[in-house]
């Protein structure tokens, strides 16, 4: 999912210079044109300003009012949807045992795995299937802070900007800043984003839908 591609060679410096900023967690430089919406918690690179979708979202014991972003492409479809429990756990491991469920049922299943948009702060799953007419659908579940999070990207096997557009799906809170806090953990390698502060989205430059 969201990768960040900035480096940082003195990974210690970088870690004294978050700490000085106190209790409030610094924030990276704003992301550019990028869609974002703060009120549905979501930031992503769309290839056009997406086209949303209410609708109910009900899976085993769970329903709950869902809306989907998403732009029709010449091979497939890219979406996000972002389904809200209010008054229900921060993190409901149950929706993503569901939510596999369903995905499982749309084709064979060349790829599954547990993934961790925060490492291990939000759980999630990724997915690679196959459709019966020959497309590949790259599939991520997560759940955080009373969401649950799908993103979709359908397209033939060699659609780049279908791998692309899943590499650039953030999960942000209601000020735009990414959920992904950059931690440092055992074997984390110098050069990548760890230990740098958050990205940051522009929720008045975007408006929501």
């Amino acid at each position: 999912m969201s990768t960040h591609h900035v480096a940082c060679t003195l990974l210690s410096a970088c870690l004294a210079a978050s700490v000085a900023y106190g209790a409030e967690p610094a924030r990276g430089p704003i992301v550019g044109d990028v869609y974002t919406n703060c009120e549905y918690r979501v930031a992503a690179d769309f290839p056009a300003e997406p086209m949303v979708r209410d609708f109910t979202y009900q899976t085993g014991a769970h329903i709950a009012p869902a809306r989907e972003f998403y732009v029709d492409t010449e091979n497939g479809k890219l979406s996000v949807t972002v389904v809200h429990f209010p008054g229900g756990p921060d993190e409901d491991r149950s929706l993503l045992d569901e939510a596999a469920v369903e995905l499982r049922q749309r084709g064979e299943v060349r790829f599954e795995s547990e993934v961790a948009y925060d490492d291990p702060l939000v759980p999630g799953r990724q997915f690679n299937i196959v459709l019966a007419d020959g497309r590949i659908l790259r599939a991520h579940t997560y759940v955080a802070r009373q969401r649950l999070y799908l993103t979709e990207a359908i397209s033939t096997p060699n659609d780049s900007s279908a791998f692309r557009f899943e590499q650039s799906v953030s999960f942000i809170d209601e000020n735009g800043t990414d959920l992904d806090s950059n931690p440092v953990v055992p074997g984390t390698i110098i050069g990548t984003s760890a230990g740098l502060p958050s990205r940051q989205y522009d929720c008045a430059r975007l408006q929501a839908h």
